[in-house]
Protein backbone atom coordinates (compact mmCIF):
# COMPACT_ATOMS: atom_id res chain seq x y z
CA UNK A 1 0.00 0.00 0.00
CA UNK A 2 1.10 3.79 -0.92
CA UNK A 3 -0.13 5.44 1.97
CA UNK A 4 1.59 5.47 5.63
CA UNK A 5 0.25 2.62 7.52
CA UNK A 6 -1.63 3.49 11.00
CA UNK A 7 0.34 1.55 12.62
CA UNK A 8 4.12 0.79 12.38
CA UNK A 9 6.11 -1.78 14.24
CA UNK A 10 9.64 -2.33 14.11
CA UNK A 11 11.33 -5.18 15.99
CA UNK A 12 9.14 -5.31 18.76
CA UNK A 13 10.05 -6.97 21.96
CA UNK A 14 8.09 -7.99 24.82
CA UNK A 15 10.23 -10.59 27.39
CA UNK A 16 9.05 -11.77 30.81
CA UNK A 17 11.93 -12.58 33.39
CA UNK A 18 11.77 -15.40 34.92
CA UNK A 19 13.15 -15.14 38.57
CA UNK A 20 15.44 -18.04 40.38
CA UNK A 21 17.46 -18.13 43.70
CA UNK A 22 17.32 -17.31 47.14
CA UNK A 23 17.61 -13.21 46.32
CA UNK A 24 15.02 -13.63 42.93
CA UNK A 25 16.96 -12.16 40.49
CA UNK A 26 16.34 -12.73 36.70
CA UNK A 27 17.91 -16.49 35.84
CA UNK A 28 16.40 -16.21 32.43
CA UNK A 29 13.48 -14.53 29.92
CA UNK A 30 10.19 -16.05 28.34
CA UNK A 31 10.39 -14.09 24.81
CA UNK A 32 6.93 -13.92 23.97
CA UNK A 33 7.39 -11.31 21.13
CA UNK A 34 10.59 -11.45 19.88
CA UNK A 35 11.74 -8.43 16.90
CA UNK A 36 8.29 -8.60 15.18
CA UNK A 37 7.51 -6.06 12.40
CA UNK A 38 4.58 -5.28 10.93
CA UNK A 39 2.10 -2.81 9.43
CA UNK A 40 -1.64 -1.89 9.90
CA UNK A 41 -3.21 -0.03 7.71
CA UNK A 42 -6.53 2.15 8.52
CA UNK A 43 -9.79 0.44 8.02
CA UNK A 44 -8.28 -2.82 8.05
CA UNK A 45 -9.10 -5.77 9.95
CA UNK A 46 -5.90 -7.54 10.53
CA UNK A 47 -6.02 -11.13 11.94
CA UNK A 48 -3.37 -12.58 14.06
CA UNK A 49 -3.02 -16.97 13.65
CA UNK A 50 -0.94 -19.43 15.23
CA UNK A 51 -0.94 -22.06 17.95
CA UNK A 52 -1.49 -21.30 21.73
CA UNK A 53 1.36 -19.78 23.47
CA UNK A 54 2.94 -18.20 20.37
CA UNK A 55 2.41 -14.54 21.82
CA UNK A 56 -0.41 -13.38 19.87
CA UNK A 57 -2.23 -11.92 22.72
CA UNK A 58 1.22 -10.46 24.19
CA UNK A 59 1.76 -8.75 20.64
CA UNK A 60 -2.05 -7.14 20.78
CA UNK A 61 -1.64 -5.71 24.31
CA UNK A 62 2.41 -4.72 24.04
CA UNK A 63 1.41 -2.66 20.64
CA UNK A 64 -1.32 -0.94 22.60
CA UNK A 65 0.70 -0.35 25.36
CA UNK A 66 -0.97 -2.53 28.30
CA UNK A 67 2.69 -4.21 28.52
CA UNK A 68 5.81 -2.16 28.24
CA UNK A 69 7.79 -2.80 25.55
CA UNK A 70 11.19 -4.35 26.40
CA UNK A 71 12.45 -3.29 22.62
CA UNK A 72 11.47 -1.83 19.53
CA UNK A 73 9.47 1.07 17.99
CA UNK A 74 5.00 1.29 18.06
CA UNK A 75 4.34 4.16 15.63
CA UNK A 76 0.82 5.47 15.57
CA UNK A 77 -0.30 8.08 12.86
CA UNK A 78 3.32 8.67 11.77
CA UNK A 79 3.44 10.62 8.38
CA UNK A 80 5.05 8.62 5.44
CA UNK A 81 7.32 11.72 5.20
CA UNK A 82 8.49 11.33 8.90
CA UNK A 83 8.98 7.17 9.06
CA UNK A 84 10.96 7.49 6.09
CA UNK A 85 13.30 10.19 7.73
CA UNK A 86 13.13 8.34 11.17
CA UNK A 87 14.23 4.88 8.91
CA UNK A 88 17.22 6.99 7.05
CA UNK A 89 18.28 8.28 10.31
CA UNK A 90 18.91 5.12 12.04
CA UNK A 91 20.11 3.42 9.17
CA UNK A 92 22.69 5.82 8.83
CA UNK A 93 23.84 5.56 12.61
CA UNK A 94 22.28 9.36 13.95
CA UNK A 95 21.04 7.54 16.84
CA UNK A 96 21.05 9.92 19.51
CA UNK A 97 20.70 12.93 16.57
CA UNK A 98 18.18 15.48 18.38
CA UNK A 99 16.43 15.21 15.01
CA UNK A 100 15.50 11.81 15.75
CA UNK A 101 14.61 11.71 19.35
CA UNK A 102 12.20 14.30 19.09
CA UNK A 103 10.39 12.41 15.87
CA UNK A 104 10.73 9.45 18.36
CA UNK A 105 9.00 11.40 21.19
CA UNK A 106 6.34 12.68 19.08
CA UNK A 107 4.99 9.00 17.45
CA UNK A 108 6.89 6.17 18.88
CA UNK A 109 4.29 4.42 21.78
CA UNK A 110 6.82 3.04 23.10
CA UNK A 111 8.17 5.90 24.94
CA UNK A 112 5.10 7.54 26.02
CA UNK A 113 4.63 7.78 29.70
CA UNK A 114 2.20 9.89 32.22
CA UNK A 115 -0.69 11.99 30.77
CA UNK A 116 0.45 11.36 27.17
CA UNK A 117 0.22 7.79 27.70
CA UNK A 118 -3.51 8.21 29.55
CA UNK A 119 -4.59 10.25 26.43
CA UNK A 120 -3.42 7.42 24.15
CA UNK A 121 -5.80 5.16 26.08
CA UNK A 122 -9.01 6.73 24.37
CA UNK A 123 -7.65 6.42 20.83
CA UNK A 124 -6.51 2.43 21.15
CA UNK A 125 -9.03 -0.27 23.42
CA UNK A 126 -9.52 -3.70 23.38
CA UNK A 127 -12.40 -5.99 24.08
CA UNK A 128 -11.14 -9.50 25.72
CA UNK A 129 -11.92 -13.10 25.00
CA UNK A 130 -14.18 -13.72 28.80
CA UNK A 131 -16.51 -10.99 29.20
CA UNK A 132 -17.54 -13.10 32.40
CA UNK A 133 -13.77 -12.00 33.71
CA UNK A 134 -13.20 -8.68 32.25
CA UNK A 135 -16.32 -6.78 33.48
CA UNK A 136 -17.05 -6.18 37.17
CA UNK A 137 -19.51 -8.32 38.66
CA UNK A 138 -19.97 -5.48 41.49
CA UNK A 139 -20.70 -2.47 39.20
CA UNK A 140 -23.95 -1.02 37.10
CA UNK A 141 -23.68 -1.61 33.11
CA UNK A 142 -24.27 1.93 33.25
CA UNK A 143 -20.84 2.58 35.45
CA UNK A 144 -19.11 -0.07 33.14
CA UNK A 145 -19.91 1.01 29.67
CA UNK A 146 -19.56 4.82 31.10
CA UNK A 147 -16.12 4.35 33.01
CA UNK A 148 -13.78 5.20 29.99
CA UNK A 149 -15.59 8.64 29.77
CA UNK A 150 -14.77 9.65 33.17
CA UNK A 151 -11.26 8.66 33.28
CA UNK A 152 -10.64 10.14 30.08
CA UNK A 153 -12.81 13.34 31.61
CA UNK A 154 -14.92 13.18 28.00
CA UNK A 155 -18.42 13.68 29.32
CA UNK A 156 -20.82 13.38 32.69
CA UNK A 157 -23.82 13.93 34.30
CA UNK A 158 -26.46 13.50 31.81
CA UNK A 159 -24.10 14.15 28.83
CA UNK A 160 -22.37 10.81 30.18
CA UNK A 161 -25.92 9.04 30.12
CA UNK A 162 -26.72 9.89 26.80
CA UNK A 163 -23.12 8.87 25.30
CA UNK A 164 -23.43 5.27 27.35
CA UNK A 165 -27.22 4.71 26.05
CA UNK A 166 -26.38 5.37 22.40
CA UNK A 167 -23.31 3.09 22.45
CA UNK A 168 -25.90 -0.03 23.82
CA UNK A 169 -28.29 0.82 21.16
CA UNK A 170 -26.08 0.64 18.51
CA UNK A 171 -24.43 -2.62 20.14
CA UNK A 172 -28.33 -4.31 20.14
CA UNK A 173 -29.10 -3.01 24.04
CA UNK A 174 -31.83 -0.87 25.45
CA UNK A 175 -32.26 1.61 28.05
CA UNK A 176 -33.74 -1.41 30.60
CA UNK A 177 -29.62 -2.56 30.40
CA UNK A 178 -28.39 0.16 32.32
CA UNK A 179 -29.55 -0.73 35.48
CA UNK A 180 -28.32 -4.30 35.78
CA UNK A 181 -25.39 -6.77 37.07
CA UNK A 182 -23.20 -8.21 34.41
CA UNK A 183 -24.32 -11.54 35.92
CA UNK A 184 -28.05 -10.55 34.44
CA UNK A 185 -27.10 -11.26 30.72
CA UNK A 186 -25.85 -14.11 28.35
CA UNK A 187 -22.88 -14.70 27.29
CA UNK A 188 -23.22 -12.65 23.91
CA UNK A 189 -24.99 -10.20 26.06
CA UNK A 190 -21.76 -9.69 28.46
CA UNK A 191 -19.23 -9.60 25.01
CA UNK A 192 -22.08 -6.65 23.09
CA UNK A 193 -21.55 -4.59 26.90
CA UNK A 194 -17.59 -4.70 26.49
CA UNK A 195 -17.56 -3.88 22.61
CA UNK A 196 -19.83 -1.00 24.12
CA UNK A 197 -17.33 0.13 26.68
CA UNK A 198 -13.96 -0.24 24.13
CA UNK A 199 -16.22 2.01 21.39
CA UNK A 200 -17.68 4.27 23.84
CA UNK A 201 -14.59 6.89 23.69
CA UNK A 202 -14.47 6.63 19.89
CA UNK A 203 -11.34 4.80 19.23
CA UNK A 204 -9.15 4.75 16.10
CA UNK A 205 -7.81 0.66 16.77
CA UNK A 206 -9.23 -1.74 18.56
CA UNK A 207 -7.43 -5.44 19.86
CA UNK A 208 -10.45 -7.99 19.28
CA UNK A 209 -8.44 -10.80 21.74
CA UNK A 210 -10.58 -13.77 20.54
CA UNK A 211 -14.12 -11.67 21.41
CA UNK A 212 -16.19 -14.73 19.97
CA UNK A 213 -14.44 -17.77 21.73
CA UNK A 214 -16.60 -17.65 24.42
CA UNK A 215 -19.88 -17.79 22.79
CA UNK A 216 -21.43 -20.69 20.74
CA UNK A 217 -21.72 -20.64 17.18
CA UNK A 218 -24.99 -18.72 16.30
CA UNK A 219 -24.20 -15.96 18.57
CA UNK A 220 -20.49 -16.03 16.88
CA UNK A 221 -22.41 -15.18 13.42
CA UNK A 222 -24.25 -12.35 15.47
CA UNK A 223 -20.90 -11.15 16.98
CA UNK A 224 -19.35 -10.96 13.96
CA UNK A 225 -21.43 -9.37 11.76
CA UNK A 226 -22.13 -6.34 14.91
CA UNK A 227 -18.39 -5.98 14.49
CA UNK A 228 -18.08 -5.81 10.56
CA UNK A 229 -20.87 -3.22 11.11
CA UNK A 230 -19.25 -1.08 13.70
CA UNK A 231 -16.28 -1.24 11.62
CA UNK A 232 -17.72 0.54 8.74
CA UNK A 233 -19.97 3.02 11.04
CA UNK A 234 -17.08 4.24 13.28
CA UNK A 235 -14.19 3.68 10.93
CA UNK A 236 -12.31 1.95 13.03
CA UNK A 237 -9.18 0.12 12.77
CA UNK A 238 -8.90 -4.38 13.72
CA UNK A 239 -6.41 -5.98 14.91
CA UNK A 240 -8.59 -9.72 15.39
CA UNK A 241 -6.45 -11.98 17.52
CA UNK A 242 -7.40 -15.73 16.97
CA UNK A 243 -7.26 -19.66 17.10
CA UNK A 244 -10.37 -20.00 14.79
CA UNK A 245 -9.15 -20.04 11.17
CA UNK A 246 -12.96 -20.28 9.88
CA UNK A 247 -13.72 -16.44 12.30
CA UNK A 248 -10.28 -15.04 10.82
CA UNK A 249 -11.47 -15.62 7.03
CA UNK A 250 -14.63 -14.05 7.44
CA UNK A 251 -13.83 -10.90 8.70
CA UNK A 252 -10.16 -10.10 8.22
CA UNK A 253 -8.60 -8.01 5.54
CA UNK A 254 -5.01 -9.63 5.69
CA UNK A 255 -3.61 -12.37 8.21
CA UNK A 256 -0.28 -12.63 9.68
CA UNK A 257 0.76 -16.39 10.78
CA UNK A 258 2.76 -15.84 14.23
CA UNK A 259 5.16 -19.15 15.57
CA UNK A 260 6.87 -19.01 18.84
CA UNK A 261 6.75 -14.72 19.03
CA UNK A 262 7.82 -14.43 15.28
CA UNK A 263 5.40 -13.31 12.29
CA UNK A 264 6.24 -16.04 9.67
CA UNK A 265 3.96 -14.91 7.13
CA UNK A 266 1.99 -12.51 6.32
CA UNK A 267 -0.50 -11.44 2.91
CA UNK A 268 -4.33 -10.63 1.99
CA UNK A 269 -7.07 -13.31 3.45
CA UNK A 270 -8.26 -14.39 0.35
CA UNK A 271 -4.39 -15.28 -0.97
CA UNK A 272 -2.93 -16.52 2.06
CA UNK A 273 -6.04 -18.84 2.14
CA UNK A 274 -5.80 -20.05 -1.39
CA UNK A 275 -2.25 -20.83 -1.03
CA UNK A 276 -0.23 -20.64 1.98
CA UNK A 277 3.57 -20.67 1.46
CA UNK A 278 5.62 -21.07 4.80
CA UNK A 279 5.10 -24.78 5.96
CA UNK A 280 4.42 -23.67 9.76
CA UNK A 281 1.09 -21.94 7.65
CA UNK A 282 0.68 -24.99 5.57
CA UNK A 283 0.75 -27.30 7.92
CA UNK A 284 -1.98 -24.79 10.22
CA UNK A 285 -4.38 -24.10 8.13
CA UNK A 286 -4.60 -28.42 6.96
CA UNK A 287 -5.79 -28.84 10.49
CA UNK A 288 -9.15 -27.00 10.01
CA UNK A 289 -11.44 -29.69 10.55
CA UNK A 290 -13.87 -30.48 7.79
CA UNK A 291 -17.48 -30.63 8.73
CA UNK A 292 -18.24 -34.10 6.93
CA UNK A 293 -17.84 -37.19 8.57
CA UNK A 294 -17.71 -38.94 5.69
CA UNK A 295 -14.37 -37.08 4.76
CA UNK A 296 -11.16 -37.79 6.19
CA UNK A 297 -7.89 -35.79 6.39
CA UNK A 298 -4.89 -36.96 6.77
CA UNK A 299 -2.98 -35.20 10.50
CA UNK A 300 -0.75 -32.31 9.49
CA UNK A 301 2.87 -32.79 8.80
CA UNK A 302 3.94 -31.56 12.34
CA UNK A 303 6.23 -33.68 14.05
CA UNK A 304 7.64 -32.98 17.61
CA UNK A 305 6.72 -30.48 20.31
CA UNK A 306 6.59 -26.64 20.38
CA UNK A 307 10.23 -25.45 21.73
CA UNK A 308 10.47 -23.35 25.08
CA UNK A 309 10.18 -19.96 23.97
CA UNK A 310 12.30 -19.20 26.85
CA UNK A 311 15.70 -21.31 24.57
CA UNK A 312 13.77 -20.75 21.21
CA UNK A 313 16.08 -22.61 18.10
CA UNK A 314 19.08 -20.67 16.19
CA UNK A 315 18.14 -19.63 12.99
CA UNK A 316 14.35 -20.48 11.54
CA UNK A 317 12.49 -21.61 14.69
CA UNK A 318 10.46 -24.06 12.96
CA UNK A 319 13.02 -25.75 11.82
CA UNK A 320 13.52 -28.32 13.83
CA UNK A 321 9.74 -29.70 13.40
CA UNK A 322 9.71 -28.45 9.37
CA UNK A 323 9.79 -31.21 6.93
CA UNK A 324 11.59 -29.14 4.41
CA UNK A 325 14.34 -28.06 6.80
CA UNK A 326 18.05 -27.77 5.51
CA UNK A 327 20.93 -26.95 6.38
CA UNK A 328 21.24 -23.43 6.37
CA UNK A 329 17.88 -23.07 8.23
CA UNK A 330 19.16 -23.61 11.76
CA UNK A 331 22.08 -21.50 11.22
CA UNK A 332 20.53 -18.40 9.57
CA UNK A 333 17.38 -16.37 10.59
CA UNK A 334 15.29 -15.86 7.38
CA UNK A 335 14.42 -12.32 6.15
CA UNK A 336 10.98 -11.40 5.05
CA UNK A 337 10.14 -12.10 0.81
CA UNK A 338 7.40 -10.26 -0.92
CA UNK A 339 6.65 -13.06 -3.68
CA UNK A 340 3.98 -11.04 -5.16
CA UNK A 341 0.32 -9.10 -4.33
CA UNK A 342 1.74 -8.37 -0.81
CA UNK A 343 2.30 -11.96 0.32
CA UNK A 344 5.62 -11.90 2.67
CA UNK A 345 6.61 -15.10 4.16
CA UNK A 346 10.20 -15.56 6.39
CA UNK A 347 11.13 -18.81 5.12
CA UNK A 348 14.50 -19.82 3.39
CA UNK A 349 12.69 -21.68 0.83
CA UNK A 350 11.52 -18.23 -1.18
CA UNK A 351 15.15 -16.82 -0.24
CA UNK A 352 18.29 -16.59 -2.93
CA UNK A 353 20.44 -18.69 -0.07
CA UNK A 354 17.63 -21.26 0.73
CA UNK A 355 16.80 -22.56 -3.06
CA UNK A 356 18.11 -25.66 -3.70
Amino acid sequence: MSEAPLIKIVQLKKYYPILGGLLRRKVAEVKAVDGVTLDIYKGECLGVVGESGCGKTTLGKTIIRLLDPNGGHIFFKAPKDALEEIEKLMNEGYTNSPRLKKLLAEYDLSLYRGKKLKELRRKMQIVYQDPTTSLNPRMLIKDIVGEPLKVQKLAKGEELRRRVLDILQRVGLTEKHLYRYPHEFSGGQRQRIAVARALVTHPEFVVLDEPTSAVDVSVRAQLLSLLQDLQKEFDLTYMFVSHDLSVVEVISHRVAVMYLGKIVECAPTEEIFKEPLHPYTQALFESIPIPDPAKRKERPPLTGEVPSPVNPPSGCRFHPRCKYAMDICGKVEPSFVDVGQGHLVACHLYTKEGKK
